[in-house]
């Protein structure tokens, strides 16, 4: 018999009252070990206050927390066992709450030394892998102050993974930084989400939401009016509410971002194929030999999974193939497509379209793609795509 899994937090009836107001109305949902959950919902409808019910920081009047299946949360509990059930629960609110006096290196530290009793040269070393995660071991020395904001968030979530806690919850990280700040938070969350961290997320992200999430709520009003996978909350909400709070999410025309290094580049494909709807086909340009494959390093049999559950199609033009290529496409059948053209055809860099967005490749050290979301650009390469196909041999 199949084990259910077990679920890290669960909500039951969970309700919310400001004195006479109420804000939270038996809220219901479980998330287990491994899961992304993303919140989605006007400003004001009780996000927020949502996620600081389940961090333990808000109290609320009626329902139940419950935590690893065994630890219950209601009204009656200790404050001295809600402090244990605490260290379970990472929390990263927008405001980023640094302590402003001490260094970066000292803001991860200080938990670890006064929570955790780790002692102080082994508070240093684990601070240090986890600035080097967010790319910030450069600035392990400077204070807050001097920082940009999207620095200081980056800081703020690796003092909350430091911790190790078995959740993490986000509340609007990137609410308060510009676009091109907010990308490289972003990016952070996605290689987080390729690691299995199981995270609640609270998020005015579309596109974001989509790409990372296995499943989305939709809150109004203090109330769940939706949730489920995000290509059905995002292709065919059944609520008028959702498909009206949707229809008012503008999305750029066109968006163009980079994402540099292994972790990045990683991050990026995998969560690319969690947002594509099933049964698409994205289409590839370019000899890599197997080095496409090198830089996706151990996150490639993610990939494949991916590609299998989902049934999408990789139609691939290329003027050479490896014998390791020819082996990926074994393992896929069919769902790998592949057409040899002659070397006078070849382009002077790898392309990918999916749906509507063109992906260029490089593959130096690091590697590195540049993403450009355009409906007219990939309807162009598409055409191109198209006659390559044709000239190919079909192997």
């Amino acid at each position: 018999m199949k084990r259910k899994n077990m679920s890290l937090i669960k909500l039951e009836n969970l309700s919310k009252n400001f004195g006479s107001k109420m804000v939270l109305n038996k809220i219901n949902f479980e998330i287990n070990k491994g899961e992304i959950i993303s919140i989605i919902g006007p400003s004001g409808v009780g996000k927020t206050t949502l996620l600081r019910c389940i961090a333990l920081l808000e109290p609320f009047q009626e329902g139940k927390i419950i935590i690893d299946d065994k630890f219950k949360v209601d009204q009656l509990i200790k404050e001295s066992e809600k402090n244990k059930l605490r260290e379970k629960i990472g929390v990263v609110f927008q405001e980023f709450n640094l302590w402003s006096h001490k260094t970066v290196l000292e803001n991860l530290t200080e938990a670890l030394i006064l929570v955790k009793k780790m002692p102080k040269d082994q508070a240093i070393k684990e601070a240090k892998i986890w600035l080097g995660k967010v790319d910030l071991l450069n600035k392990i020395n400077e204070f807050p102050g001097v920082l940009s904001g999207g620095q200081r968030q980056r800081v703020a979530i690796a003092r909350t993974l430091a911790m190790k806690p078995e959740i993490i919850l986000l509340d609007e990280i990137t609410a308060a930084l510009d676009p091109e700040l907010a990308i490289g938070v972003l990016k952070i969350i996605k290689r987080l989400a390729r690691d299995g961290t199981t995270m609640i997320v609270v998020t005015h992200h579309m596109r974001f939401a989509r790409e990372i999430s296995d499943r989305i709520i939709f809150l109004d009003k203090g109330e769940i009016v939706e949730q489920g996978k995000p290509e059905i909350i995002f292709e065919k909400p059944t609520k008028e509410r959702t498909k009206l709070f949707l229809s008012g999410a503008v999305e750029k025309k066109q968006e163009i971002n980079v994402y540099e290094g292994y972790d990045d580049f990683q991050a990026y494909h995998i969560g690319l194929l969690k947002m594509v709807k099933n049964n698409c086909v994205g289409y590839v340009v370019g000899a890599v030999g197997d080095r496409w494959f090198k830089c996706m390093g151990n996150a490639y049999p993610e990939f494949e999974r991916l590609l299998k559950e989902k049934n999408i199609i990789w139609k691939w033009v290329s003027y050479k193939v490896e014998d390791f290529e020819r082996d990926v496409q074994k393992h896929l059948g069919g769902q790998l497509q592949i057409s040899l053209i002659s070397k006078e055809y070849s382009t002077p860099s790898n392309f990918n379209i999916w749906e509507d967005t063109i992906i260029l490749q490089t593959f130096g050290e690091p590697p590195a793609i540049i993403e450009i979301k355009n409906e007219k650009l990939v309807g162009g390469y598409l055409n191109y795509f198209n006659l390559l196909w044709d000239l190919g041999e079909k192997i």
